[in-house]
């Protein structure tokens, strides 16, 4: 299934965008997935885009503008990005998750579901 194409028709870029995280989406804008060459966009590209996307590293700036819309968001980014890197089981790459620092998925606090294609 991983290498199915996303749409149908088949399309060499897909556009990615969720209202559900408000002013957040606003801020970081739509997740843009290209294929070179007129191939078309995979199922597999879709997850790994997604994903790359949500792991991006958040600047100071971001989260202090993120805090700002709501008494709780710090809290909220702080408590999602101590489990992400705590769940992990002692060792260098957790060590490594804790120095890089929050990630865009952190400021999704509790809000990570998948609802499909």
């Amino acid at each position: 299934i991983g290498n199915e194409s996303v749409t149908y028709p088949a399309s060499d870029r897909i556009i990615v965008s969720c209202d559900q995280i408000g002013v957040i989406g606003q801020l970081w804008g739509p997740i843009v997935i290209e294929r070179p060459g007129g191939r078309s966009v995979t199922v597999r590209d879709l997850l790994a885009g997604i994903y790359a996307f949500f792991q991006t590293r958040v600047t100071r700036a971001e989260v202090e503008g993120i805090s700002a819309l709501g008494e709780d968001n710090y809290q909220s980014i702080v408590d999602a990005y101590r489990r992400r890197t705590t769940q992990r089981e002692l060792g260098a790459s957790r060590d490594w998750e804790w120095r890089v620092g929050m990630r865009r998925v952190d400021c999704l606090g509790e809000g990570r579901w998948w609802w499909g294609v």
